[in-house]
């Protein structure tokens, strides 16, 4: 049975054309750990055959035949090629007429004839910042810096998107669009290197929206109860205009959410504040016990604590079935999934399909997608799902390794999966629970 997935209403799916071009892509950032041992057996409520609900935002089903479908492999960039990947389909994105900046929203035509998509460095005509000739400036427009992907990477990834602007609206997204769920709070985005990455992408996005002068990563100085309290955490901050922060918790694992994040939001942060999450990639064979802990201190501290907002895992493409690491030195080779489309591949609705059971885990996001996915929503908490959608970038991971990925790309679709999970939250009947977004003042905390 299919199950179709839509986030915010939004619907994901992914066509991924062209031939294979063998790449050596990566970077130097931080690996995971490698995968020693298998993960503890899942709650027996989670089994493959357990297809996620449509409220997950994964589209999956598995096939008998890899005679059907679409290929999953990323075109060489050097051929005629494209990858195409509506991330999120048949959004209605309405300007604010609140945005204190002007985005013109942008056309098929417009993108066509060679305008920039805002999401992937692009710029209003009467932006500011945006003609500014520092380094950050610079990476922010995608023209130059660390971990910015080639030219035909990023002409790769447009081309695609853009034969599938009836399905997606990621072209057309705008800085407007995010603003109305940002003004006025602070968004907490805490994890390992690839949710940083995705910080620097909603940086970068809402660049025009910097407060100035613009202080860079500014830390939070904490003061002598906090450090008693929550050991050494390092917390930066960026101020935007009206009373809106964006602050980066580095934060790889569970124990370290558990042990010093929780308690530094719940003294430090409002209800009204956002707090994303991921704790994914670094691997821990009691991963699934971590998970139902941090389930349940959220349960707990919900009071306390901002809407919470759960990041699904990238994958990886270290060449192993999966995709996971395995251990070594740089520099990595980068493989596709599952060993190429002929063995894993999209349906032309977005479905991920296999005929092969041994690649079945990557039906549902892999094994840690599938379990997080299941855990937090069972508590109401939104997931940002976008792993289909980052399957097919095998080439768009920084030189020497296989896990972050170079800029745009996969912190990009982050980014709009982000902006899909907020437009849900919005939705007049939201479920019950850690989602809705609690109103109290902190003197009515029991």
């Amino acid at each position: 049975m299919r199950s179709r997935s839509c986030l915010a209403g939004i619907c994901l799916g992914l066509t991924v054309l062209g031939a294979v071009a063998f790449f050596t892509l990566g970077s130097n950032g931080t690996q995971p750990r490698p995968v020693a041992v298998a993960l503890q057996a899942l709650p027996s409520r989670i089994s493959l055959e357990n297809k996620l609900s449509t409220s997950t935002g994964r589209s999956i089903r598995s096939s008998k035949s890899g005679s059907e479908g679409t290929s999953l492999q990323v075109g060489s960039p050097s051929n005629n090629e494209h990858v195409s990947q509506h991330p999120l389909q048949n959004a209605r994105l309405t300007s604010d007429t609140a945005c204190p900046m002007q985005y013109p929203r942008l056309d098929a035509k417009q993108l066509k004839a060679g305008r920039k998509p805002y999401i992937y460095g692009g710029h209003a005509e009467n932006c500011t910042m945006c003609k500014e000739t520092d380094a950050q400036s610079k990476f922010c427009r995608k023209e130059a810096g660390a971990h910015i992907c080639s030219k035909d990477l990023q002409n790769a990834l447009l081309r695609g998107q853009l034969s599938e602007m009836q399905r997606s609206d990621i072209l057309t997204f705008t800085p407007c669009d995010m603003w109305p769920h940002l003004s006025g709070r602070t968004i907490w985005v805490s994890g390992d290197g690839t949710m940083e990455d995705t910080v620097r992408a909603l940086e970068c996005f809402m660049y025009e929206f910097l407060a100035k002068p613009v202080e860079w990563r500014k830390p939070i100085k904490l003061n002598a109860a906090q450090r008693n309290r929550l050991g050494i955490l390092k917390v930066e901050c960026l101020d935007f205009i009206q009373d809106t922060r964006m602050c980066y918790i580095r934060c790889d694992v569970a124990q370290c959410q558990l042990n010093h994040v929780l308690p530094f939001l719940a003294i430090s942060s409002k209800n009204s504040d956002l707090y994303m999450v991921n704790f994914g990639l670094q691997f821990d064979p009691n991963y699934i016990n971590q998970l139902s802990d941090f389930v349940g201190q959220l349960k707990l501290q919900q009071h306390k604590l901002p809407q919470v907002i759960w990041k699904d895992t990238v994958p990886t493409h270290y060449s192993s079935p999966l995709g996971d690491f395995y251990g070594g030195n740089p520099p990595f080779t980068c493989s596709p999934l599952g060993g190429g489309y002929k063995n894993l591949w999209h349906s032309p609705e977005g479905h991920l399909e296999t005929w092969d059971p041994a690649l079945s885990s990557l039906l549902y996001g892999g094994t840690r997608n599938h379990a997080s996915t299941q855990m937090l929503q069972a508590v109401s908490v939104p997931v940002i799902s976008v792993y289909n959608q980052t399957v097919p970038l095998w080439q768009y991971h920084r030189d020497g390794e296989c896990t972050q990925y170079c800029f745009p790309s996969a912190p990009e679709i982050g980014v709009y999966g982000l902006f899909a999970a907020l437009e849900d939250l919005r939705k007049p009947h939201p479920k019950a629970g850690l989602s809705v977004p609690l109103t109290h003042t902190e003197s009515e905390v029991p």
